[in-house]
Parts: structure tokens; sequence; C-alpha cells
């Protein structure tokens, strides 16, 4: 099984090589996020019957949350974020950790 950091690097690499020309920057990269956050938001509505969409990206909340998830490690590759290292202090922080 990959690590997380290994699994940002793999989706950088992946995204640069399927967008070539898409150099996001950090605020550009911020509006995906909050784009796949939205359709997360709207598949889930979908989902219990309370909106209606024919958009595919709203079909399956599943998928959009794990691409939502690959966005933000994306984020966290172009920014050379220690994901495991963050995710251990926040680990820490829920269970009431120094």
């Amino acid at each position: 099984m990959q690590s997380v950091s290994d699994w940002q690097k793999t989706l950088k690499k992946a995204a640069d090589s399927k967008y070539p020309n898409n150099a996001l920057g950090g605020f550009d990269r911020i509006q995906s996020v909050q784009e796949q956050l939205d359709d997360v938001k709207a598949a889930l509505k979908v989902e219990q019957g309370a909106l209606q969409s024919n958009d595919h990206a709203h079909q399956d909340p599943n998928h959009r949350i794990g691409a939502l998830l690959a966005d933000i490690l994306i984020l966290a590759e172009e920014r050379g974020i220690n994901t495991e290292s963050e995710l251990e202090k926040i680990l820490a922080w829920f269970e009431g950790r120094k």
C-alpha cells in the first residue's frame, strides 16, 4: 500500500501528465478543491433525493470524495507538505495529545 506522501506524488505526476499546460497556482488549486467540495455536496443531496441533477459529477458521492481527496493531495504536493507529519499533528489534537 502506498503512503499518503506516495499518493500525493503519484497524483501530482498523473495530473501534470494529463494536463501538461495546466500548472495551477495555489489559489487556482484551492478553487478546484472548492469546486470538488461543491460536487460532493450536490452528489450527497442527489443521493438523499433532496436534489435532482443529470450532471455526471453529482451521481456518485464516493467518487466525488475521492476526487476531492486527490485535489487536496495534489495541493499538498505542490506546497511540499509532509502530509504524514501534518496528519499526525491533527490526530494528536483530536486525541488531546501535545
